[in-house]
């Protein structure tokens, strides 16, 4: 149950409130976003981040999703993990992947630059900072600025799951 109301379209600022219903992504007119324009002053750096995370990054897209999926897991954010299914499946990620994510990060469905992403996505989440160790294997896998990329995807993702879950913002 939400613990805030969403905020309604037609009390956001203009500049917001087209960012959310015109925005170009599929994603714009969340619950999320609606919530998140009660901070007038940053919903629009907010959803601009978040944007380029999605469109922007050199990044694998499935590798981010694989990312999100388990920071989801992690944090229990029912919301992030039905809006970032969705976009796994568009972007190639199997059911059986989907499943490993909550199960199994080390399962054999998943090949090492994926195990790599997960296990690095797991101890960023849990431990703030990653072992040596995983940073180095992964490191084998990405460029810098994937690494970075990923890392950034990491940390924004876990601020949204922790949002979406104090706020209480329902699946639309």
């Amino acid at each position: 149950m939400s613990r805030l109301p969403l905020m309604p379209l037609e009390e956001m600022p203009e500049k917001t409130r087209q960012m959310i219903s015109g925005g170009k992504s599929q994603l714009s007119v969340l619950n999320v976003n609606k919530m998140v324009a009660h901070a007038e002053n940053s919903a629009r750096h907010f959803m601009r981040m978040g944007n380029s995370l999605l469109t922007q990054a050199k990044l694998d897209a499935r590798l981010r999703e694989l990312a999100i999926l388990r920071i989801a897991t992690l944090c229990d954010s029912r919301y992030e993990w039905y809006q970032h299914e969705i976009l796994a499946k568009q972007v190639g990620i199997t059911e059986q992947q989907i499943s490993a994510v909550r199960l199994d990060k080390n399962s054999p469905v998943f090949n090492d630059q994926e195990r790599a992403v997960l296990r690095y996505t797991e101890e960023v989440t849990v431990n703030v900072k990653s072992s040596e160790e995983s940073f180095a294997e992964l490191s084998q896998f990405l460029s810098n600025r994937e690494l970075v990329e990923l890392t950034l995807t990491i940390g924004f993702y876990n601020l949204v799951a922790r949002f979406l879950e104090n706020t209480g913002v329902e699946i639309e």
